[in-house]
């Protein structure tokens, strides 16, 4: 799968201010134009503010458990819908 892994970290003072938003935009906005078709990521259980951020910016999220660290596909809709559309 074509997919690139993502890691964001955003200093607590930085925290709310839109930061986070901002750069899996971007980043998103970088990945459609090489062809890639989402994230993954790895993500602790409690981290909440992330999984907000990942469900707002619209991904299709599929994620698994393994030992207290959700390893996630964040996967891009409008890309999923091209596919599918391609498949038939």
């Amino acid at each position: 799968m074509d997919t690139a892994d993502i890691a964001l970290v955003v200093g607590d003072h930085y925290q709310k201010h839109g930061i986070g938003t901002e750069l899996i935009a971007e980043l998103t906005n970088l990945a459609k134009r090489s062809g890639l078709i989402g994230f993954t990521a790895e993500v602790l259980t409690g981290n909440q503010p992330v999984f907000k951020l990942f469900d707002k910016m619209g991904f299709d999220i599929k994620k698994q458990n393994e030992s207290g660290i959700y390893e996630m596909k964040l996967l891009f809709k409008d890309i999923n819908k091209e596919l599918t559309s391609n498949r038939s």
